[in-house]
């Protein structure tokens, strides 16, 4: 197996081991404004101008202002670098399952699949009779998905978002999806809004770490920059 996929924030990279792993889905989630779509970005640009081909299937109205802000801080040729970021759009739940099985057709030559975000569309559903099946068919997608990871060696990043759940303990919210899109997730991040502005990232599952490891890390201009703990 390659090298993971580096993240373009250094000090994520290191929560994760290294960056994205091969062979994997990984799984961000937090609440709006936590900066879940800042990290798929940040890692689509990184492997777009390090030469990779990144399949960036967008169901939350990808701004092409922040693509532009990020890849400009790459000092990289913005035209090339674009021409490596195949972005999908999904306007409903049907869109984003087309979406997902034609990302097999980028697979072969993609380091690296986003899929932000992954519930946005069950969200909505949540609260019909036909939530039950459309969880269901979220967790077909992300399986397509693991097998495109391990059948060729790429990375794959989904965003998740939360809901409150009235009978947590901690009262924190949840990751929506619970233990469908748990399990079938290598990898698991929870993004927080934080003090002084800045966004805190927790491993809560690793194949090769321990869970509980924390950074901190700030949304500038120019993408992720990390933040010293004491901060």
């Amino acid at each position: 197996m390659s090298d993971p996929i580096p993240t373009g924030c250094a000090t994520i990279d290191d929560l994760l081991g290294g960056g994205l792993a091969r062979g994997a889905v990984t799984q961000v989630y937090g609440p709006p404004a936590a900066g879940k779509t800042n990290l798929a970005l940040s890692a689509a640009v990184a492997v777009a101008a390090g030469g990779g081909t990144v399949c960036y299937l967008d169901t939350e109205g990808l701004s092409p202002e922040r693509f532009e802000q990020i890849a400009r801080a790459r000092d990289a040729d913005l035209g090339e670098l674009s021409s490596r970021i195949v972005v999908s759009e999904a306007l409903d739940f049907a869109e984003q399952e087309e979406a997902v099985r034609d990302a097999e057709r980028l697979a072969e030559r993609a380091s690296l699949i986003v899929l932000d975000s992954a519930t946005g569309f069950y969200r909505l559903e949540r609260t019909t009779e036909e939530s039950g099946e459309t969880l269901r068919r979220v967790g077909r997608q992300l399986t397509h998905l693991l097998g495109l990871a391990r059948r060729h060696d790429l990375a794959v990043l989904v965003t998740n978002q939360v809901f409150s759940d009235p009978e947590s303990d901690s009262g924190r919210a949840r990751p929506l999806g619970g233990h469908t899109l748990a399990h079938l997730t290598g990898v698991i991040v929870r993004l927080e809004r934080f003090r002084a502005g800045n966004r805190r990232a927790t491993l809560e599952k690793h194949p090769a770490k321990a869970a509980g490891d924390t950074v901190r890390f700030a949304i500038t201009d120019t993408g992720l920059e990390g933040v010293e703990e004491d901060v």
